[in-house]
């Protein structure tokens, strides 16, 4: 799948941010950013971290959904941005 390039430097700098926390992010058919993060840490404590810092990752107008994943788990958590 071959993002728009707002997104792409949208995830490099997720990625860069939250290294500590996420295994891996990518973009599925519908341009959502689809997050495993490590089955090591809290997921509720991932998840409050990411939303209070998510916007000084990089600023972004457009509307992104984010599914955040605990590794090898299919229930997850969706976050809207705008």
């Amino acid at each position: 799948m071959i993002a728009r390039p707002i997104f792409e430097n949208f995830r490099k700098a997720f990625l860069d941010y939250f290294d500590q926390e996420v295994i891996s992010a990518d973009f599925d058919e519908q341009q959502n950013l689809i997050v495993f993060v490590s089955p090591y840490l809290n997921f509720e404590e991932i998840i409050m971290n990411i939303c209070d810092n998510i916007l000084e990752t990089v600023y972004f107008r457009q509307q992104l959904q984010l599914h955040l994943y605990p590794f090898g788990s299919n229930e997850g958590v969706k976050i809207s941005i705008n």
